[in-house]
């Protein structure tokens, strides 16, 4: 069945998701589309300086909490985690931050994750303030993350200005982002990928312990045509081989992911598309460190290291009844053996691992810095 659908229509493809993705000026706002001109930067000045990563501490309480585990990950790699909720450094002030330690790389969380004049659950005491001030310090490499690249391009442009940015780290494939992010400089991209926190996965579980069944989950909209779709043939009962789980809706009151986790562990097979964006979303890598094998519709050339060979990898035109006939079979054919290797390899993805990779990819980065 894998084969007959990959053979019979067309995989996406990067280039397939650029060519689909036109993106429209608001004619309300300035509209960034070239890449910002890049700050200057004095890689002699403050060469031993410390490291900091300016985060979100309570975003560990989000319903998702990938935004806590890159900058717990930064701190298991020797950054100087600070803002409200982190013990050795609460200061939301990068004034006072950079002139009290120095740094010589300071990584800041995405904007909009602080930024308490947006709509969301923040905390007005997290927001971090003179943050205008850290271009005026040419000795500091300065970082930024860019999660959905889609979103509000002259908002992300004029953080980016503000702050005086050299670099972002992304989750998603370079290309794309460039595409969505047009102000962004290809060359000062850094890919990191999503992470698991390696203790919370469940223990794998071998076939005889997980339902027959593929476990399709998440939110559903005009970003999730797939997805969407498979949701509402769900609903009427055109895909018998397919169980929901329902979104639990985006909040602060503590992060659903150890129980997604355990949720994965009892699937076969788990059904994670990737947004009309083609984005390699988190639950790619969580579906796979709990043993299940993965439907999806990530660009072809979107290879993730070391699970790559755990995706079936089909059209986002694919239809309900195929999805589900595919379901099928992927369940029947489950090997413990394969499945807890390919859970094995998921362990790359841990958290504290990629933490130790970013800062490496951050440094490299620095020492090549060109402006």
């Amino acid at each position: 069945m894998s084969q007959d659908i990959a053979t019979t229509s067309d995989l996406r493809t990067v280039d397939d998701i650029i060519r689909k993705n036109h993106l429209v000026p608001c004619p309300r706002e300035k509209y960034a589309t070239n890449p910002l001109p890049a700050p200057s930067f004095d890689s002699e000045l403050n060469y031993d300086g410390d490291n900091l990563a300016l985060g979100v501490e309570s975003m560990r309480r989000h319903m998702t909490d990938e935004g806590a585990q890159i900058m717990d990950g930064l701190g298991d790699a020797g950054y100087i985690l600070c803002g409200k909720g982190y013990l050795l450094e609460p200061s939301t002030d990068v004034e006072h931050l950079i002139r009290e330690y120095v740094p010589s790389t300071l990584i800041i969380q995405d904007k909009r994750e602080w930024d308490t004049n947006r709509k969301g659950f923040k905390d007005d005491k997290a927001r971090f303030k003179n943050v205008d001030q850290m271009k005026h310090y040419p000795g500091v490499f300065r970082l930024t993350i860019l999660k959905d690249a889609h979103q509000r391009q002259t908002y992300h442009a004029d953080a980016a200005m503000e702050m005086g940015c050299h670099a972002w780290v992304t989750y998603y494939h370079p290309r794309i982002v460039s595409h969505l992010a047009p102000y962004v400089r290809p060359e000062h991209l850094i890919r990191t990928y999503h992470t698991v926190n390696i203790n919370d996965v469940p223990k794998y579980r071998p076939a005889s312990k997980r339902k027959n069944l593929a476990l399709l989950s998440g939110a559903s909209g005009a970003a999730y045509p797939l997805r969407t779709r498979l949701l509402a043939s769900c609903t009427i009962g055109e895909m018998p081989n397919a169980g929901v789980l329902p979104h639990p809706g985006y909040h602060a009151r503590g992060s659903n992911t150890p129980e997604f986790l355990r949720v994965l562990s009892r699937f076969k097979v788990a059904i994670c598309t990737s947004s009309v964006y083609g984005y390699a979303l988190r639950k790619i890598i969580e579906a796979t460190a709990c043993g299940c094998r993965v439907i999806t519709d990530l660009p072809t050339d979107d290879v993730l290291p070391f699970i790559d060979g755990n995706l079936t990898r089909v059209p986002p035109s694919i239809s309900p009844r195929e999805v589900d006939a595919l379901a099928s079979e992927l369940c029947e054919s489950y090997d413990d053996a394969t499945q807890a290797d390919h859970a094995s390899f998921a362990r790359w993805y841990d958290h504290l691992l990629s933490g130790k990779r970013l800062a490496s990819d951050i440094v490299i980065l620095r020492r090549s810095y060109i402006f």
